[in-house]
């Protein structure tokens, strides 16, 4: 019994798969497992040795370019600038402490604020009773 397998389709869907090998039993599997895996061994040797062999054509090409222009390595070593560092982020790191700018007292309690962020209720208060943030300048 012959049978043909689309090896494309096999490899694309196991529902092909699965169809191509109804008539074939375990050790024919297996057997054909084994010899594929020796093919997909071959194929990537041969792919390794090509890329080898177009590496050495490339360096060996480089090699020449260079000597014809009369450069060597540590020129270019030399060549090569250090990337150039991150930038700093100016201003406070986030997660740090700001000094209070504003100081107020009510009711014998001390209130402090940064400036930054919502204006906390007893400042709005004060300036809404006719009073100045400048007044409560620390």
């Amino acid at each position: 019994m012959s049978n043909t397998f689309n090896l494309e389709a096999i490899s694309k869907s196991k529902v092909a798969a699965n169809n191509a090998v109804k008539t074939l039993t375990v050790e024919q599997i297996e057997r054909a497992i084994a010899n594929l895996s020796a093919a997909a061994k071959t194929v990537q040797q041969r792919e390794s040795l090509k890329a080898q062999r177009k590496k050495e054509v490339a360096v060996k090409k480089l090699k020449s370019m260079m000597t014809e222009l009369g450069i060597s390595a540590d020129d270019i070593a030399g060549a090569v600038k250090a990337k150039p560092a991150k930038r700093k982020s100016t201003g406070p790191k986030k997660g740090n402490k700001v000094a209070p700018k504003y100081q107020i007292t009510v009711n014998g309690v001390v209130h402090q604020w940064t400036g930054r962020g919502r204006t906390p209720v007893v400042f709005k208060n004060h300036v809404a009773q006719g009073g100045a943030l400048d007044d409560c300048l620390i």
